[in-house]
């Protein structure tokens, strides 16, 4: 993984890295801003000394919300503050550095990390190095298109509801959200700050476990690795995987030969249920919603227009979560946390897919706007979950398996996650290079489905009453998804006072 285990200077792979970005990123839009002459000076200053840092010369590429001393955090939006963390480093991204990691530049998002690009704003638009016609999940989009693409060697991303395994599924990578504040978060803009996690991508278990170890400032070599799976104990929710009736054929497949896998490496499998699924689910929404807008209400009632269509179509939603409800979606998440703890008891992982299908077009807007459970079910309880590749679909774009586990195994999980990676090659396929020549898909913005004339003008009235003067024909465009929204009030169960 790093400069020091090579023949070749730190400067020399630097300079590589950059020459390679500066041939393919035109077509990928992985970087918002490049470090190039940063980088090239770190790197000469690690080549003039011994190679000491668990990281030395290790390439990174830093999701634009996560600070750096280089450039502000723009968080790829016109609506930001370009004072804040101005000329500093992240902790996690400071930790890096010190261990001798060099940052390349700072990588595309979904904006303020929610929803989906949005092609009228002034940004790139981050595209999948398998198929530059596909989305690359997010929304640490180009953290993981960059290392799909051998652009860098880890990625930088932050996880609220699956925001580095969903690009690590798509693009054919490995992520890591780790345990909720395991790795500091100071330094990364937040969007729902009960939920938000810094973690790393990499092509390899283990080079993003080493990462991950640095920013938790965990001891070197933290993962005790393992040769096989014996004495393992893997629960797969099947029932929950048959009723949501989510997963393609393809997917499906692949999962099934992921656990004959594991099991040929001495895994036991066994069956989970999850009835905490729906509820958690729905806590998750609430908490992300209404977090987001107690960040970002000042921001959309002053300059609504500046924000792009996916974002404050959603994040407006959050102004609409009542305190009770939220209050009631935190008891939710910690009776699931609590209730999963226990009932996790001599289980060392939970198995599904990371992603239920393949990539999906950009022009495609309905499947754009699709949603599910698998990972955002972790990041409602704060447990760690690894994405790794699990194979191929029919289209030849990846597939991904997410092991699970109780709070605070991020590291043995990590040597489960490592024993399955390395009993195939599969992970270690690159993309081809794109074709410069081609015209890439129209990036849809999802409209949403109408909502009902009466939820409209509620709505309307409802949002004028937070100070939020919005044209009804837009708010005509996400009445249905505020529909969906309040259906989901009613997933939260009754607890005991």
């Amino acid at each position: 993984m790093t400069a020091a285990t090579t023949d070749v200077g730190v400067g020399t792979r630097v300079a590589e890295a950059q020459r390679r970005a500066a041939r393919l990123d035109p077509g990928l839009g992985v970087f918002l801003r490049r470090f190039d002459a940063e980088a090239a000076e770190a790197a000469a200053h690690l080549d003039e000394g011994p190679a000491e840092g668990l990281l030395h010369g290790v390439t990174l590429g830093i999701k634009d919300v996560i600070a750096t001393r280089e450039a502000p955090a723009t968080c790829q939006s016109r609506v930001h503050d370009a004072q804040w963390w101005a000329g500093r480093d992240a902790t996690a991204v400071a930790r890096l550095r010190a261990a001798g990691a060099v940052p390349l530049g700072k990588t595309t998002l979904a904006e303020h990390a929610l929803g989906r690009p949005d092609p009228a704003l002034p940004f790139p638009v981050p595209r999948n190095p398998w198929d530059t016609d596909r989305f690359t999940g997010g929304s640490s989009s180009g953290s993981a298109s960059g290392v799909a693409a051998g652009l860098f060697d880890v990625g930088l991303g932050t996880d609220t509801n699956g925001s580095i395994r969903i690009p690590a599924a798509l693009c054919g990578v490995t992520g890591i959200k780790p345990t909720h504040g395991l790795v500091p978060a100071d330094g990364a803009r937040p969007l729902a700050r009960t939920l938000d996690v810094v973690g790393p991508l990499a092509r390899t278990v283990r080079e993003a476990a080493a990462a991950l170890a640095v920013m938790a400032d965990a001891p070197a070599g933290a993962p005790a690795w393992r040769d096989d799976l014996r004495g393992v104990r893997i629960g797969v929710p099947r029932r929950a995987l048959t009723e949501s009736g989510q997963l393609t054929d393809d997917c499906g497949a692949a999962f099934e030969t992921a656990l004959t896998e594991l099991r040929a490496l001495g895994a036991e499998t066994v069956d989970f249920d999850l009835p905490e699924l729906y509820p958690l689910f729905a806590a998750q929404f609430v908490t992300l919603l209404a977090e987001a807008y107690e960040l970002h209400g000042a921001g959309l009632r002053e300059r609504w227009g500046d924000y792009g269509r996916p974002f404050r179509r959603t994040a407006v939603l959050g102004g609409l979560v009542g305190a009770p409800v939220y209050v009631h979606a935190q008891r939710v998440r910690a009776w699931g946390a609590e209730n999963l703890r226990a009932r996790m008891r001599g289980i060392d992982a939970i198995a599904t897919p990371t992603w239920p299908t393949t990539a999906p077009r950009y022009d495609d807007a309905a499947a754009l706007q699709h949603v599910s459970w698998l990972p955002g079910l972790w990041s409602a309880v704060g447990f760690p979950a690894i994405a790794l590749p699990m194979g191929f679909g029919g289209d030849g774009l990846p597939l991904s398996l997410q092991l699970a586990g109780a709070p605070g195994t991020d590291f043995a999980l990590a040597a489960v996650a490592d024993a399955y990676q390395r009993s195939d090659d599969r992970h270690l396929r690159r993309p081809p290079e794109p074709d410069h020549g081609a015209t890439p898909a129209a990036v849809a913005v999802p409209q949403g489905a109408p909502g009902k004339p009466e939820t409209v003008q509620w709505l309307a009235t409802s949002l004028r009453e937070l100070g939020l003067s919005i044209d009804e024909s837009e708010i005509v465009e996400f009445a249905g998804q505020w529909e969906l929204t309040s259906m989901l009030f009613g997933f939260l169960p009754d607890l005991p006072a």
